[in-house]
């Protein structure tokens, strides 16, 4: 789908927003806020973005640390999950990558199921003993309706080309009561409105639409969800977010940081020293930003929990 009508609301009012990366812009819904990234990036040009250097090679995507951070974080989010479903729960993740949520919501007794639409971080969760995960568009998985007790998008709505019809399938698939977990970019955050194109969420080669609350909401609702709670704070994503934005501002490589940091460029020893002493020195600002700006309710990301009705 286009950006003809707002896949949140309905409406055919749409702007232009000032936030332009390349070739590619913003067309901004007047009514809901939710945007889309136009011209749309071809279908090909997109599948050879979720490529080994998107993923990392040998099922390693940042350097170690930052590895046992990203584990870390993935099993205090299925802590977060367990204690909100039923023991020995049937969970489905959208877009599970690599398969480090579900696998540790594996290991705290639940049934998982996940899907992927990139073979090669397909064939590394299938190494992980427990799960169960598809390659194939989502209506062509053969899941029973009514089935699921949970459904995760987590980074992965922004990336679908029809977020509004999927979530319209995953109402089917989800048992009465179930619960709807998403985390998505925050369009409306302060980060996104200083830093504009230089935002770090912005992803314009990959995110195919933008959210803001209010179309967040507007989308749930219509699909048939209710009961929706949000939150505007991620340790994980909101501290980074503000400080690779603050240094793509200054001019520094695009993600050079974030791009280090997964061993895609390798940088001359003064320039990776200025890099990091840079990002020392304003870790901390980030952090008291980001949470400053979850404070008012415009944090980096959108944490959203949702029921079927």
């Amino acid at each position: 789908m286009g950006c003809e009508v707002c896949v949140a609301c309905g409406s055919s009012r749409f702007s232009f927003s000032p936030i332009i990366s390349g070739v590619a812009r913003i067309v901004q819904c007047q009514e809901c806020g939710t945007a889309c990234t136009h011209p749309r990036v071809e279908d090909k040009e997109l599948e050879k973005s979720y490529s080994q250097s998107y993923y990392g090679p040998e099922n390693a995507k940042f350097v170690p640390v930052i590895e046992k951070w990203v584990a870390w974080m993935n099993k205090r989010r299925a802590q977060w999950i367990d204690k909100e479903v039923a023991p020995h729960s049937r969970i489905l993740e959208i877009g599970c990558g690599r398969g480090l949520l579900l696998k540790a919501l594996s290991h705290l007794g639940h049934e998982c199921h996940g899907t992927e639409r990139s073979d090669l971080a397909a064939a590394r969760a299938r190494k992980i003993v427990g799960i169960r995960i598809y390659t194939q568009p989502l209506e062509e998985c053969l899941l029973k309706e009514n089935s699921f007790d949970a459904v995760i998008l987590w980074h992965v709505l922004e990336h679908l080309e029809s977020p509004n019809i999927i979530l319209r399938h995953l109402f089917k698939l989800m048992k009465p009561q179930g619960l709807l977990v998403i985390e998505v970019p925050n369009l409306s955050s302060l980060q996104s409105r200083l830093a504009g194109r230089h935002w770090f969420h912005l992803d314009i080669e990959r995110h195919l639409y933008h959210f803001t609350p209010n179309g967040l909401y507007k989308l749930l609702e219509s699909a048939g969800f209710e009961g929706i709670k949000r939150s505007t704070f991620s340790l994980e994503q909101c501290p980074f977010g503000a400080l690779q934005s603050f240094l793509n501002f200054l001019g520094f490589p695009a993600e050079g940081l974030y791009k280090m940091l997964k061993k895609e460029v390798s940088l001359p020893y003064s320039k990776s020293l200025l890099y990091f002493s840079l990002a020392g020195l304003t870790i901390l600002p980030s952090a008291l930003f980001a949470l400053a700006e979850s404070f008012l309710g415009k944090g980096g990301v959108l944490t959203v929990t949702a029921r079927k009705k």
